[in-house]
């Protein structure tokens, strides 16, 4: 088996026994303390405990009790999760994207375990749109649920949640749009217990509009709370700044541009629209009273 980058030989020293080899391996953008939450871009000098709510998106009325990403939505990630998102032949994606995938969200699930021990209880997938997936072929979150879950040792419910409206795609859009795109779109398709403590999964979160739409159905429905357990993340534009104001450390927040050039030193052609969505923008409506089988307004 050959690394997924480089093309290196990988051998039984390959960390988790994932398609990559050592070096690859360390160089993934992992998410760290210093970039905040991955929601609203909020930063403390000391890790939250278990059960503790994220501040910052507490303070914009967020649905999401708080936010978990493994990685950082840059480098290798960035063509990884889009060849494992949209295959190109019939047959899903290549076997060695779907061991990396399938690896990485392992570490997840892994790492959540330590961060939020015994503050979960359910994991649910965001879903896609039937015509969606019998177009794409799969919904390609389920796969990476799956595998969190199983490392975390909890029930996984693919079907919880339905998407009753087709959307546009979200990276398509700008911030408010992505916002209003999603409102309605989701509903409780199962019966639950109340009280849950649900994780709730995606691939990448960006504005973060997709999963706060899905998580108000959830707590409509009787959840205690949500949690956002994406794979990736695109740096809040909060901490952009903050890494501007670094001076030469800005070039740690910057992913990089086409052609091998920093994004900083490019300029704006050389941006990543998507790590520059402004993600400070309130959410619309405080929590509603709880109800069943309701499909978000």
């Amino acid at each position: 088996m050959r690394c997924i980058e480089c093309g290196a030989l990988v051998g039984v020293d390959s960390p988790h026994g994932r398609p990559f080899c050592v070096a690859c391996d360390a160089a993934l953008p992992r998410w760290r303390r210093a970039d905040g939450c991955p929601r609203c871009g909020s930063w403390r000098t000391r890790p939250l405990e278990a059960n503790a709510a994220c501040p910052g998106c507490l303070s914009l009325g967020s649905a999401l009790h708080r936010c978990h990403a493994l990685l950082r939505y840059e480098g290798a990630i960035r063509r990884i999760v889009p060849a494992f998102k949209n295959p190109r032949g019939p047959f899903g994606p290549p076997s060695v994207v779907a061991r990396a995938v399938a690896s990485l969200a392992r570490e997840h699930g892994h790492r959540i375990s330590s961060e939020a021990s015994g503050q979960l209880d359910l994991i649910v997938s965001v879903p896609l749109h039937p015509r969606r997936q019998r177009q794409r072929g799969f919904n390609h979150v389920d796969p990476i649920a799956r595998e969190i879950a199983r490392a975390l040792r909890l029930p996984f419910r693919p079907r919880l949640l339905a998407r009753v409206r087709q959307t546009q795609t979200q990276a398509s859009l700008a911030a408010v749009s992505r916002r209003d795109n999603v409102r309605g779109a989701f509903r409780v398709a199962q019966a639950f217990e109340g009280d849950l403590r649900i994780g709730l999964v995606d691939d990448v979160l960006t504005t973060g509009h997709t999963l706060e739409a899905a998580a108000d159905c959830l707590l409509e429905a009787g959840a205690l709370e949500v949690r956002a357990l994406s794979l990736a993340a695109t740096l809040p534009r909060s901490i952009l700044r903050r890494g501007s104001r670094a001076g030469s450390r800005s070039a740690t927040y910057a992913p990089a541009a086409p052609g091998g050039a920093s994004a900083s030193s490019g300029g704006a052609p050389g941006r990543d629209p998507v790590a520059d969505v402004d993600r400070s923008i309130p959410h619309p409506e405080p929590p509603r009273l709880r109800s069943q089988e309701s499909r978000c307004p």
